[in-house]
């Protein structure tokens, strides 16, 4: 059986119950001397490094057998981190440190009630989302998409944020079985759940895959003074999957939320990134779920004023994500057209579209 140190994340109960599998039962806390414990500048999460002269608490989690030790490494390995053997009060103790001595730049104190408070819910169920990865993806796959893995947290966790419309009422649900059956840059997730019908009456349990998407944004540039919008085309799977003959779709500027960003930030930062526009003021169609009998998804959706120049057309995106993208400037009324002709087929351009032409009437755009 060995002995482990936490000093660091986790420290938070819920977490270790998440990595372990099982509770963590009781851990005497210590004073461990030449270390000291730091966040990581610009992370959600600490490091330790030797610091003469220097302590930090730890707690001490006791008995662990191999199984357990693997799933920790596993857990740790994906944010970089190696257990290793210290000596501690004259015996062996296992600590996980960061590598290269600590050589991260440092952040502030590390103060686990305030990092609770600000990180806490995110990062228990990205930790969910991780050790669902156990024993089929190595912990360097599952590293390259934290972004994503945390970005997914933070949509789930703002959920919650946003009231129902209409006559909504408490109603029973249950919960049987929710395990992810594919991990990847988006999730596909297993569920059976009863719940409780309009006659009062309990559902027999009913499962379905859902495609976890986590939040994004759409953005329709227009320019009130010159009345041109802005589209983009890109080439997209699905509509090959779809049967569609002419898979480069048009759509508005769109990306993923990622973690720390307001909705406003990524609208402005995918309009960059993707049509080379800086974006004036940001005016909100709405939030919703663009697919839900088969997504976990919802979109943001804004209408952008920028100053678009005539004629515009460019191409833009990262590379690294593979994008090739087409921007380009379009006349309102020739884009509403196609509209009235039925001839778009993605969803938050035909919304974002029909929202601009009530704006325009309501606003007087465009403006001279």
């Amino acid at each position: 059986m060995t002995d482990l140190a936490l000093y660091g994340t986790l420290r938070d109960p819920d977490i270790l119950k998440i990595v372990l599998g099982r509770a963590g039962g009781e851990m005497p806390s210590a004073r461990l001397s030449g270390y000291r414990v730091a966040m990581v500048a610009g992370q959600h999460y600490p490091m330790i490094w030797p610091e003469g002269g220097a302590d930090c608490e730890i707690d001490i989690l006791q008995g662990l057998d191999a199984g357990d030790l693997a799933r920790l490494d596993f857990y740790e390995d994906v944010f970089g981190y190696t257990r290793t053997t210290i000596s501690y009060e004259a015996r062996p103790l296992q600590i996980y440190l960061p590598p290269e001595g600590g050589s991260w730049p440092k952040g502030g104190a590390f103060d686990p009630a305030t990092w609770a408070v600000a990180h806490g819910a995110l990062t228990r169920l990205a930790a969910q989302d991780i050790m669902s990865s156990y024993g089929i993806e190595t912990a360097k796959a599952v590293a390259a998409r934290l972004p994503i893995i945390r970005a997914r947290a933070q949509a789930h966790l703002r959920a919650g944020d946003h009231p129902p419309a209409g006559e909504t009422l408490k109603r029973r649900l249950n919960i049987a079985h929710q395990s992810a059956v594919y991990n990847g840059f988006f999730n596909l997730i297993d569920i059976a759940a009863s719940y409780q019908r309009f006659d009062g009456s309990l559902s027999d349990p009913a499962g379905r895959l859902i495609l976890d998407l986590g939040e994004a944004v759409t953005v329709l540039p227009y320019d009130p003074k010159r009345d041109l919008v802005l589209l983009i085309e890109q080439f997209r799977p699905a509509a090959v999957i779809q049967g569609d003959p002419n898979p480069w779709l048009l759509e508005t500027v769109a990306g993923i939320c990622d973690e720390g960003e307001t909705y406003e930030q990524t609208a402005q930062r995918e309009a960059r990134e993707e049509a080379g526009v800086a974006l004036n003021a940001l005016h909100l169609i709405g939030r919703y779920y663009p697919s839900q009998g088969a997504v976990a998804q919802i979109l943001i959706s804004y209408i952008g004023l920028a100053d678009l120049a005539q004629d515009y057309d460019s191409t833009h995106g990262l590379l690294a994500e593979g994008e090739d993208i087409r921007a380009f400037t379009l006349p309102f009324d020739e884009a509403f057209r196609l509209v009235q002709e039925a001839r778009l087929s993605n969803a938050p351009l035909l919304l974002s579209l029909m929202a601009l032409d009530r704006m325009r009437a309501a606003r007087g755009w465009p403006s001279q």
